[in-house]
């Protein structure tokens, strides 16, 4: 069965969209979005994406480092990254992020 993404014009409820896991809510040729469920005590290790990004948390408390350095993430607060930087999550609680990454092709 195909992924349901979001329709354009449709309002979505991010708490539920999706069920209880992570879900690509959109994918166009220039960006996606997406609603990221990291559980408490899990991780996602260091990785980096060529195009910019925005990490939104909607639930919960995160360490987002970038690089080396820690970030708290926490209901509320936005981070924008540059394309290329290195980052990694570690959960304290169940969070909610809502992540936009903006596609840019390697030359």
């Amino acid at each position: 069965m195909a992924h349901e993404h979001a329709k354009p014009g449709t309002v979505i409820d991010l708490n539920i969209f999706g069920e209880n896991k992570s879900t690509a809510l959109v994918k166009e040729t220039k960006f996606e979005v997406m609603r990221l469920i990291v559980e408490a005590g899990k991780s996602i290790p260091p990785h980096k994406t060529n195009g910019p990004i925005t990490v939104q948390c909607l639930r919960g408390k995160c360490k987002f480092f970038v690089g080396e350095e820690p970030r708290e993430l926490v209901p509320g607060s936005w981070l924008y990254l540059a394309g290329g930087t290195m980052h990694a999550i570690e959960a304290d609680e169940s969070t909610i992020l809502l992540v936009t990454i903006l596609i840019e092709k390697k030359d």
